[in-house]
């Protein structure tokens, strides 16, 4: 659908409203062949009433030189309306395009994509696309139409002072043939340090806490002064080609007026032009000067256009890895249509992971090492699985598989023994609650929060996942309770409170399958345990997976996974793992506060946790 050509891509833009743009362009050819017509009554008047005296012609060149300036501004206003409203309805419509578009595109690509510059290319590029489409475009097209049909009609009047006029227009073309050379890339300079400088503001601005906290504000200055000092540098170089070459241009427009007057005089001295006719010449003069001094300004709005839409053309272009199965590509669910019924009701929560490789990618042509290596897994449904392991072990990429937010480099994920790549992605992702390790947070109520997966849902199963989640004692402290709004991340609540909310909002949709990477880390002992039984609870039936650096947050499990760079290097119940004396031993003596003596002792037993205190 969108063409990486700038120009192919503008018209496939407009080619919905493309009649209203015939029509708002011939509005336009009206407004120019009509621009004439002054400067040839005015000629009239010369000759006819004030040369040869005929008065009685007085009354109705005046009436004309009434009546056409205020025609013409009525075109105007008309055909520039049509211009503005297209322009603005096209916009909306790349705005909302460019909008699903992102919603589509993966994990991968906002991995590698700073947010500053997606937001620069949604409002800065986009609005100069609504520039061109509302002027540049039409005054380009108004200024060669203009200069063709006044070079052909000042023809009519005299040949000799048309030739005079013309010999200037090759220079002009040149002059503005080299601008666009030279500004095009600098604007796509100018965009991209608009891009950099956006994105450390943004990330400024969403870091605020830790810049205060490490009290870096000098160090964020001077980042923020170094792109911003980028972003004047490359407008600098914009203007000082802009000085070397428009002030040329307006000075050439200029310099045609002279040869002519001179000229001009000469043949109605010699009797071969009349005063009226060097008049009405000298009045058409506009129809070439305006458009030479606007060729300046119209190359260097149509070079910020290129730059601009190539940007936002690259955007479009980005294509997702994770794809919806063939089978599945027109398959949709209504908006309108019950929570229940967008479900794959089938899915019973049975996850598997058969030879399992996963690499994130590659980078600078190097193929990175892979942060998974053969992992081979089985989750009943109804079954808890613990995973743990050191930071970087590989474990959150391990969960982020099994809701396709990555697919696989090599092996499979069946779900119901069934690959997920065979799953509609919708279906399957409505059938896992996942509660990220970096809780994010909307500013809206708490309740829309929690709400956020089934807007449609009562109140009472808020209550009740609220209640599940811990959550339900502190939101009803508050002023507001559950309508309390929250700033964005969840600014104001505590750590604790973030996880219990993001649990909540996962268990308002009855999982099948529920992730909790790391849930529980900020929140006491005590909360944890009630978290745990209110879980066993509730969730007998849908499978659970538990990422956790505590070992109490696994030690009911039904199965707990210890990963080391990638692979599974133990796995078991707690107290299997316990008696293997590993890894999974080493972290429970660890956070269990014992000594090298009790440890030792402890592993002389041969017990699984005999003489040791829960965790």
């Amino acid at each position: 659908m969108y063409s990486n050509r700038p120009f192919k891509w503008f018209l496939d833009l407009i080619r919905p409203v493309r009649g209203r743009f015939l029509f708002a362009q011939l509005l336009d050819l009206v407004f120019v062949a009509t621009s004439v017509i002054p400067a040839t009554i005015t000629g009239l008047l010369v000759d006819d009433v004030l040369t040869d005296r005929k008065l009685e012609l007085l009354p109705r060149y005046l009436l004309l030189l009434v009546l056409i300036p205020l025609a013409r501004s009525c075109i105007a206003v008309v055909f520039r309306y049509q211009f503005e409203s297209r322009s603005q309805n096209t916009v909306m419509r790349i705005r909302e395009s460019l909008y699903r578009h992102l919603q589509n595109l993966d994990a991968s690509f906002y991995g590698r994509s700073r947010i500053g510059d997606i937001m620069s290319k949604m409002t800065g590029d986009v609005d100069m696309i609504r520039h061109f489409i509302a002027y540049t475009a039409f005054a380009t097209l108004e200024s060669v139409i203009l200069f063709i049909f006044g070079s052909l009609y000042i023809f009519t009047v005299s040949w000799k002072l048309a030739l005079v006029a013309l010999l200037i227009s090759p220079a002009i073309f040149i002059l503005t043939y080299r601008l666009g050379r030279t500004v095009r890339p600098i604007w796509s300079e100018i965009r991209e340090a608009f891009s950099r400088l956006n994105s450390v503001v943004q990330q400024n601005i969403a870091g605020n806490r830790v810049v205060r906290a490490f009290a870096r504000a000098d160090y964020e200055e001077e980042k923020f002064e170094k792109q911003n000092v980028s972003y004047r540098d490359a407008n600098m170089r914009h203007n000082k080609a802009a000085v070397r070459f428009l002030p040329a241009l307006d000075g050439l427009a200029n310099l045609l007026t002279m040869p002519v007057i001179l000229v001009g005089g000469i043949l109605v001295i010699r009797g071969q032009l009349t005063i009226g006719g060097l008049v009405t010449f000298n009045g058409l003069l506009f129809v070439l000067t305006q458009p030479m001094r606007m060729a300046g300004n119209l190359m260097n709005e149509i070079q910020r256009y290129a730059a601009s839409a190539a940007k936002v053309v690259d955007l479009f272009i980005e294509r997702p890895r994770i794809l919806q199965p063939q089978d599945q590509a027109d398959k949709a669910t209504a908006d309108d249509e019950p929570f229940e019924q967008k479900r794959k009701a089938s899915i019973r929560g049975k996850v598997e992971f058969r030879d399992v490789t996963f690499t994130y990618g590659e980078r600078k042509g190097h193929a990175l090492q892979p942060c998974l290596k053969n992992i081979n897994l089985v989750a009943e449904p109804g079954q808890t699985i613990g995973v743990v392991g050191l930071t970087g072990s590989g474990k959150t990429s391990l969960i982020n598989l099994i809701p396709r937010l990555y697919d696989t480099t090599f092996g499979a994920i069946l779900i119901d023994d069934i690959d997920v790549r065979d799953y509609n992605l919708q279906e399957l992702r409505r059938n896992i609650g996942m509660v990220m390790q970096d809780v994010f947070l909307f500013s809206d109520t708490i309740e829309g929060n929690i709400a956020y997966g089934v807007p449609d849902i009562e109140q009472e199963a808020v209550l009740s996942a609220a209640r599940t989640a811990a959550a339900d004692s502190f939101i009803r402290k508050m002023i507001d309770g559950y309508d309390t709004i929250i700033g964005e991340r969840g600014v104001g609540l505590s750590g604790g409170q973030r996880q219990r909310i993001a649990l909540a909002r996962a268990l308002v949709i009855r999982p099948r399958i529920l992730i909790l990477d790391d849930t529980t880390s900020a929140v006491d002992m005590e909360t944890e345990h009630e978290i745990q039984q209110a879980l066993a609870r509730d969730l007998t039936d849908s499978t659970v997976f538990i990422i956790a650096h505590r070992i109490s947050s696994v030690r009911n499990a039904d199965q707990i996974i210890v990963l080391d760079e990638g692979s599974i290097v133990e796995r078991g119940t707690h107290e299997e793992l316990l008696a293997l004396r590993g890894i999974y031993f080493d972290v429970f003596a660890t956070q269990a506060g014992l000594t090298a003596e009790e440890t030792a002792a402890l592993s002389l037993e041969g017990g699984a946790a005999n003489g040791t205190q829960p965790l």
